[in-house]
């Protein structure tokens, strides 16, 4: 048994309520291409040489960068330290909901899903997953309920710690998530402050004012101003979603390391840590190959 934990953040570059799936700049979510980047795209990506990659600049503070590695390999109960940093990837994959037609409640599906393994510049692992293994190329909208479940995560924890530890936040409290988006303003606006150039300058002014915004403005209902409901900005860079868990039962494409073709290859994670001004999550978890 081949047993990889995997680690690290992602980018998926993606609308968020209310713009549709297919809005491709952003217009009445709080995400957006903005000016001087390429269009949104709505893909994970989980090295930063992939090709749609496109890191933001952070200011003295810093920020999340992309790359999620190995960080523990065991062959039949024995350490692979050849393995640990190895690059895992989620080939072309999107997190689809489709603004509440697909799927409901923010439950997203994962889709497609092909895991691959490389490390020294070679691809040494590569599996696909069908949503419906005897006819595979069919889409989300086509599937069953129980084929789309299994690609779901099973819960959400909002101000969850594990998050804050996996990202370096000091907790998961509101009060920390907030100071968390306020810290990253003023970065930005020390760089903004050292930026001349007039496209760079429009980014950085849209990502300052999206980051003041920290506490639901518009819930006249609760609170006061100053003391209202933390906002999804904010919220959000705790939130886990939790529970995928994959049986892998599709084409191999690389099996390098002898994984058993005849047997289902598991991917258990979560996602959280989600920072919408980086446009980049959180992920941790275990790709579990059974050896011949």
């Amino acid at each position: 048994m081949l047993i990889l934990e995997f680690e690290g953040y992602f980018q998926d570059r993606m609308t968020t309520d209310p713009d549709p799936t297919d809005e491709r700049r952003g217009v009445s979510g709080y995400t957006f291409a903005l000016a001087g980047e390429p269009d949104l795209d709505n893909i994970v990506y989980f090295q930063p040489d992939e090709p749609g990659v496109w890191e933001r600049k952070f200011g003295p503070h810093g920020g999340p960068k992309v790359g999620v590695t190995v960080r523990r390999a065991q062959r039949d109960g024995r350490d692979v330290d050849d393995l640990v940093g190895g690059k895992i990837a989620f080939l072309g994959a999107q997190l689809l909901e489709h603004n509440g037609i697909l799927i409901r409640e923010d439950f997203f599906v994962i889709d497609p899903f092909r895991v691959t393994l490389a490390a020294g510049g070679n691809v040494l692992l590569d599996r696909v997953d069908y949503l419906d293994p005897t006819n595979p190329h069919l889409p989300p909208e086509q599937v069953t309920g129980a084929q789309l479940q299994r690609r779901q995560p099973a819960k959400f924890t909002s101000n969850s710690a594990e998050v804050a530890r996996a990202t370096g936040l000091p907790n998961a409290q509101n009060v920390t998530l907030m100071a968390n988006r306020l810290r990253r303003r003023e970065s930005l606006e020390l760089l903004l402050g050292a930026t001349t150039d007039d496209v760079e300058r429009a980014a950085l002014e849209t990502r300052i004012e999206q980051l003041a915004i920290v506490e639901q403005w518009w819930n006249l209902s609760q609170g006061s101003p100053g003391n209202r409901p933390i906002d999804r900005r904010a919220a959000q860079l705790a939130l886990q979603a939790s529970g995928w868990n994959i049986d892998m039962n599709g084409k191999i494409f690389t099996n390098v390391l002898d994984g058993d073709e005849s047997l289902p290859w598991n991917v258990e994670f979560w996602m959280g840590g989600w920072d919408g001004d980086a446009l980049c999550g959180y992920v941790k978890g275990t790709w579990t190959i059974p050896t011949r």
